[in-house]
């Protein structure tokens, strides 16, 4: 195993395990192989798990330290998820790419090949490392799924669990790579210079012929790889924190696929194993929100409303809410959780929540608003508040606000029983700005037991200064 690598890792529940084809002793873990089944990737290329989430144009840079030949390096990762995908073993896959530095020099270029079940899991198939010493080219252990005997493996389960089965991450046995992990621990804060979070997942990794060493990897929900630490014979001890993650402009998203294609070119020339693949092509499917082509604005339209219906969404996109039927609602369904009374902690806290994406252009201000079922009041709960964040959004100062994990965010107060339009509002100007047009993650988050909503909208015409008028907002 390279610990001088990030490559996502957890462990979890609901696949079937099958035993290790492999005689190598692992101390005392035996990995299985997780029964993997390419008709059942009816969406791979969407990937939203919200442990792993993968969307294209997103960067994650880790920075620390780690131990080579005797002598203590500065560290550098760059994980990047492209706009590309590739096919392996009848499953389209995403593309990242991973730039990893020593002292500020390069000694890896990788491209890196994830998929999502339709169970909401997240598998690897297969990478084409390039590694490099004083700027030279020296060696590219290839190993991709389906070919020389390797077998696709899960990086990320939908449901992670702490005592889930131990699962290989991926099997290339040409090239020794036997990965694998297992849930570890959960922890209640973790803060690295991007951001402080709480209920992170650590999962604990290793290798076949490696005993008693392992790499700890620290994942925020809605956000991915947090941390990087060590335990045990670990000879690298590789510490890294993650010290920035950003959203790529389309220009910069370019470059980077481009970077891409570029060591793909070289792979055919070098790899017999990349040879026997075909080419990476660009996303025509793009990673559209679950709630599909509705949530888009309209290209070239600057007056468009993005409408988004419980309904569009799947329950992959819900964290410890349910969806509850409703006759009035669209699609008959609204998303909600039972009234027991409590009240729930504000971001930065992971309480219960929905997570989806939707397109928004830079050059226009929105409002946003939600149809709120507002329970009778138990307890100490008044079932009213949702709290609302936005990826890449901006206040007219262009300072990030809203960003999902963080401690800001907008308000939606419902003042009555039943069904209520309500205003997404915060402290000062509430309309809300995007750095870049394409992609925003959505996040709403309950803010008591009991309250429920059935339609999101974020508005930049009709209903900028005022509600919508009927129950239903229809779509354009």
């Amino acid at each position: 195993m390279k610990w001088y690598r990030i490559i996502f890792s957890i462990i979890s529940l609901m696949v079937v395990l099958v035993s290790a084809c492999s005689p190598a002793d692992s101390g005392t873990v035996k990995p299985g192989f997780a029964d993997f089944d390419p008709g059942n990737f009816e969406n791979s290329t969407v990937i939203d798990n919200i442990w792993m989430p993968m969307q294209p144009g997103t960067k994650w840079v880790h920075e620390g330290s780690a131990v080579e030949n005797g002598e203590t390096v500065a560290r550098r990762i760059e994980f990047t998820i492209t706009d590309l995908v590739k096919e392996i073993e009848g499953v389209r896959t995403v593309v990242a790419w991973i730039v990893d530095y020593n002292d500020d020099e390069v000694i890896e270029k990788e491209i890196a090949f994830y998929a999502q079940d339709d169970d909401g899991n997240v598998w690897y198939l297969g990478e084409h490392p390039e590694e490099y010493e004083n700027g030279e080219f020296i060696a590219a252990p290839t190993w991709i799924a389906g070919l020389d005997e390797a077998r696709p493996g899960v990086k990320m389960w939908a449901d992670p669990k702490i005592g889930s089965p131990v699962v290989y991450q991926g099997w290339g046995p040409n090239v020794e790579w036997s990965d694998y992990g297992q849930v570890d621990q959960m922890i209640q804060e973790v803060c690295v210079p991007v951001d402080c979070y709480t209920d992170v997942l650590v999962n604990a990794e290793s290798s076949l012929g490696e005993v008693d060493a392992y790499q700890l990897k620290y994942y925020a929900r809605n956000v991915g790889e947090i941390r990087v630490g060590w335990r045990g014979e670990d000879a690298t001890q590789e510490d890294l924190e993650l010290v920035e993650l950003v959203m790529l402009t389309p220009e910069e998203l370019s470059i980077v696929s481009s970077e891409a294609l570029a060591v793909e070119e070289h792979a055919y020339e070098i790899s017999d194993v990349y040879q026997q693949t075909t080419p990476m092509e660009k996303n025509s499917e793009g990673t559209a929100a679950s709630a599909s082509d509705s949530t888009e604005a309209p290209q070239g339209s600057s007056t468009s409303e993005i409408i988004v219906y419980a309904s569009d969404l799947t329950e992959h996109e819900l964290f410890e809410l349910d969806f509850y039927d409703d006759e009035a609602s669209p699609g008959k369904k609204f998303i909600s959780l039972p009234n027991n009374g409590d009240e729930l902690d504000p971001p930065p806290e992971n309480d219960p929540h929905v997570t989806f994406n939707v397109k928004v252009q830079s050059d226009t201000p929105y409002r946003c608003w939600l149809h709120m079922k507002v329970g009778t009041p138990k307890g100490r709960s008044q079932a009213n508040t949702i709290w609302i964040q936005l990826s890449g959004a901006v206040d007219k100062a262009d300072k990030k606000v809203f960003e999902p994990g963080s401690s800001s965010y907008l308000t939606a107060q419902g003042s009555e029983e039943g069904w209520t339009w309500v205003g997404c509002e915060a402290a000062s100007d509430s309309l809300i700005y995007f750095q870049t047009s394409g992609e925003t993650t959505v996040r709403l988050q309950a803010g008591s037991e009991g309250v429920g909503f059935d339609q999101f909208i974020l508005s930049a015409s009709d209903f900028l200064e005022e509600p919508p008028s009927e129950a239903i907002a229809a779509k354009q």
